[in-house]
């Protein structure tokens, strides 16, 4: 038989461009599946109803393949979310895909299928791309093996779990991880605040949560917004919350279950949790009236009947019929968070509601979301203009409640961020896997009445937080009788305020930091290391 039919032929471009995506940092690339497959591709088939079955079997091969050597999430985990992107609207799907097929790919893809008919004729090129394959996975060994020898020289584990590189999902290192998630959930399980129903405060104040959606540090920063005169208000301000998912359903219930520790993502979704560990429900029987407010239909993912029977509100959420301000991803109506905001205080200043605990969701942020009257612009190049807006609305909100008097705390707290631009292992938006840069947002305390006194300084906390800040927060607020006082200081409201190390869940996914690296898995049997960029 002749070398020269041993081709793969056009299959060439598919190698040398994963080979390039690769080289890149792009993608994966798994060399077994990835020879195995240009071995079948190599068979030579003598009659055309064979080659063309051939290549009828090797495309859907190839896809697969490709899409397993993304850093997409499983096959089995993407399908599992038909039903929500079904109800994505046409000109939120065609941004999405423009994401994914970025011009650089565009660019690789085209310049290696020129070079290819250029030297086709000149070089053989399927004997290249083996070559290179094997040249690739020489390497792969070789440094896998110098990674082994450089463990086996150190006498403390963990100083190999720190070297640990992508490629590291060594039993040990997996034994390791799981080990590390059962104990930290073993841990979180004893924490237990409760609100001390004992413990009246003379002066009766409102409790307001800013419930933001896709709004993180990462994103606040990347438009240059971290000094905003919004952040600069707040009495308590958080640089190192970790919200525990970046889905905004799991966000709030986790909110609104913060006189406890956290729990996994099954169990706040699946099972009741002990009633001393729902905030709404603790200040119910602290004679608290409750309001759930949001500017958009709550219909989304089940959005908001969620968060009131997971979250033990007990009320439905209230709508105000206002003028539309923007069209969320599924077309549904998003209001002005101004002018919300201008209709609850009109009705806050002639409530016969002695105290009153207000839940308010936005998602003006929100990936897909775009204005009305520009409908040619995506979410992403709305985004910086929608964000400014908000900080705005939210520092006038603040202004205008100075001007009632009436004692109310503020707390602002974000779901989880935009992903705006994005990283190597997830596309802008996409937030499959809770990373840090998705889950680290800020989170402020605003205490307002009349002739409240601050002592000190705005307070920056750096420690490692999660929501049981909030319910630590909330019960100080009632212990320290503020309002009756009329002065606080916010480094006592966070005195003995648990810290709480960093891990976030997503239905069928974890992301965790261990011993300074970031790690995630699909299935907890392998994990892989996240780079943080």
């Amino acid at each position: 038989m002749k070398s020269s039919e041993y081709t793969i032929g056009a299959w060439n471009i598919y190698f040398v461009v994963k080979i390039v995506l690769f080289l890149n940092g792009i993608i994966e690339f798994d060399y077994l599946r990835n020879f195995a497959f240009l071995i079948f591709l190599i068979i030579p088939i003598k009659t055309r109803l064979y080659f063309v079955l051939q290549q009828l079997i090797a495309i859907p091969i190839a896809l697969y393949i490709l899409y397993d050597d993304s850093y997409l999430p499983p096959i089995s985990h993407a399908l599992a979310q038909t039903s929500q992107i079904s109800q994505f609207g046409l000109n939120y799907l065609l941004e999405l895909g423009s994401r994914f097929i970025s011009l650089n790919f565009i660019l690789i893809l085209f310049i290696c299928t020129v070079l290819y008919f250029m030297l086709f004729n000149v070089l053989r090129m399927t004997s290249v791309v083996i070559t290179v394959i094997l040249i690739l996975f020489i390497n792969h060994i070789n440094a896998h093996n110098a990674a082994n020898i450089n463990a086996n020289s150190k006498t403390n584990n963990y100083s190999y779990l720190d070297k640990t590189n992508s490629s590291s999902s060594s039993s040990s290192l997996n034994d390791n991880l799981t080990q590390y998630e059962k104990d930290f959930f073993e841990k979180q399980s004893t924490i237990q605040l409760g609100l001390r129903n004992d413990v009246l405060p003379k002066v009766d104040f409102d409790i307001l949560i800013l419930s933001v959606c896709s709004l993180a540090w990462d994103d606040i920063n990347f438009y240059h917004l971290e000094n905003h005169k919004l952040f600069k208000e707040f009495d308590l301000l958080y640089e190192n919350f970790n919200t525990a998912t970046s889905y905004s359903g799991p966000a709030v219930v986790r909110l609104l279950q913060a006189n406890c520790g956290q729990k996994s993502h099954n169990s706040i979704m699946s099972q009741p949790s002990n009633k001393q560990c729902y905030l709404a429900n603790n200040l119910r029987n602290l004679g608290y009236d409750i309001e759930f407010l949001l500017n958009h239909d709550g219909n989304f993912d089940n959005f908001a009947p969620l968060v009131v029977d997971k979250g033990d509100l007990q009320v439905r959420p209230n709508h105000f019929n206002l003028k539309p301000y923007l069209l969320n991803f599924d077309n549904s109506y998003i209001h002005r968070d101004s002018d919300m905001f201008t209709l609850w205080l009109q009705n806050r200043n002639v409530s016969k509601s002695n105290k009153k605990f207000t839940l308010y969701n936005t998602v003006s942020l929100h990936d897909g979301v775009h204005y009305q009257y520009k409908k040619s612009q995506t979410s992403s190049e709305t985004y910086e203009e929608r964000l400014t807006n908000l900080l705005n609305d939210f520092y006038n909100l603040l202004d205008e409640l100075k001007k009632t008097n009436k004692p109310i705390v503020v707390l602002f707290v974000p779901e989880h961020g935009a992903n705006i631009r994005g990283d190597k292992v997830q596309i802008a938006g996409m937030r499959e896997l809770a990373s840090p840069k998705i889950t680290n947002v800020p989170v402020g305390l605003k205490i307002i009445g009349s002739d409240i006194v601050r002592s000190g300084n705005q307070i920056r906390v750096k420690e490692p937080s999660s929501y049981t800040v909030i319910g630590h927060i909330v019960n100080e607020l009632l212990i320290q009788d503020v309002f009756s006082k009329k002065a606080f200081s916010a480094e006592q409201l966070i005195i003995g305020a648990p810290t709480t190390p960093l891990l976030s869940e997503n239905e069928g996914s974890i992301v965790m930091k261990y011993n300074n690296d970031y790690f995630y898995s699909f299935n907890k049997n392998e994990w892989l290391k996240y780079e943080i960029e």
